[in-house]
């Protein structure tokens, strides 16, 4: 299961990485603790633009 990580998780990646793990770990452990949300492209794409709203106009292209 794919997921995109809304903080830094210890042995796992940094806040916007998107990592594959199992399934349970997801489930139990990173979504419901808010530190993860599931990788579908519509997360995707609204992180990323978050990503960049948060930045500041001096980083947008």
């Amino acid at each position: 299961m794919q997921v995109i990580l809304l903080e830094r998780v210890s042995k796992l990646g940094q806040m916007g990485d998107v990592v594959d793990v199992k399934p349970g770990y997801a489930r139990n452990f990173l979504l419901p603790q808010g530190k993860a949300q599931t990788a579908s492209e519509t997360n995707i794409a609204a992180f990323e633009k978050q990503k960049i709203s948060t930045r500041g106009p001096k980083f947008r292209n």
